[in-house]
């Protein structure tokens, strides 16, 4: 894969991965992980938003921080960093995406291992190419296992394909998410709550992958979650089976409404 040229900098507002080297009285000399270990200064006043009575009660030589770049100064090779900026959900967000590129390299060396086949072939044939197409490697070999045709597009053969299909297969699980949507639903027959059964039965019975919950809000209204591996996919599956059981009911009489929301979930 394409690495970082040594003369690269950190961008201002980046948030980076560092290593504590040495800390003084004023702040923290720091090594940048991400950028050849170039040298960063962490200054007391960036430290905490509250009165630092003692750095080491916040950093120790040797620990990993997340920290955000303020400045750059690449003549100079100056690059004024902050840890008082960095919020707990910030961090947590840079460790995992780290903790991916780690995961996703790891694949990309299996792979290889496997193959037989240099790593060095692996990452400029299959590590570039995703690099091309997605902000990480990580997201690549992701929306690989959502969907198989993205691979067509990477220039390797057919061994290759299959080896890296059943890879991330094994190794990736795709993320979920969950769209949720509203029916309301009126029968006006005799047998209206056979009725409503019925109807309600074909979201629940609508053919898909996803993963379709059906409950009881309050009459007449009823909570539709679809959960899938995309919100296109989701909010599709959910139109699609409350347009079917909106069809299905107003065929017997009866009227059916989609809402997006309530004002007030009961």
């Amino acid at each position: 894969m394409t690495s970082l040229d040594n003369n690269e900098y950190p961008k201002p507002g980046e948030f980076i991965i560092t290593t504590i080297q040495e800390i003084f009285k004023q702040g923290a000399f720091v090594t940048l992980d991400e950028y050849k270990n170039k040298k960063g200064m962490l200054s007391l006043s960036e430290i905490s938003p509250k009165w630092v009575r003692n750095i080491r009660d916040y950093v120790k030589e040797g620990q990993k921080v997340v920290l955000l770049v303020l400045r750059v100064d690449s003549e100079r090779g100056h690059i004024d960093l902050s840890l008082r900026r960095v919020t707990d959900a910030q961090r947590k967000e840079k460790v995992q995406e780290i903790k991916q590129k780690q995961r996703a390299e790891k694949l990309l060396e299996f792979l290889a291992n496997e193959l037989k086949v240099p790593i060095a072939e692996i990452n400029k044939r299959v590590g570039d190419k995703l690099l091309e197409k997605f902000d990480s490697l990580y997201d690549g070999l992701e929306a690989i296992t959502l969907n198989k045709s993205i691979i067509d597009e990477l220039d390797i053969d057919e061994k290759w394909k299959s080896s890296l299909i059943a890879l991330v297969n094994k190794s990736i699980k795709p993320p979920l998410v969950d769209v949720t949507g509203y029916v309301e639903l009126r029968s006006y027959e005799p047998n209206g709550v056979d009725i409503l059964k019925d109807a309600l039965k074909t979201i629940e019975d609508y053919k898909t992958n996803s993963k379709i919950d059906v409950n009881y809000v309050s009459a007449p209204i009823y909570r539709v979650k679809v959960t899938a591996g995309d919100y296109k996919t989701a909010e599709k599956v959910l139109r699609n089976s409350v347009d079917g059981c909106i069809e299905y009911i107003k065929k017997f009489g009866g009227d059916g409404e989609f809402r997006r929301t309530l004002k007030q979930e009961h």
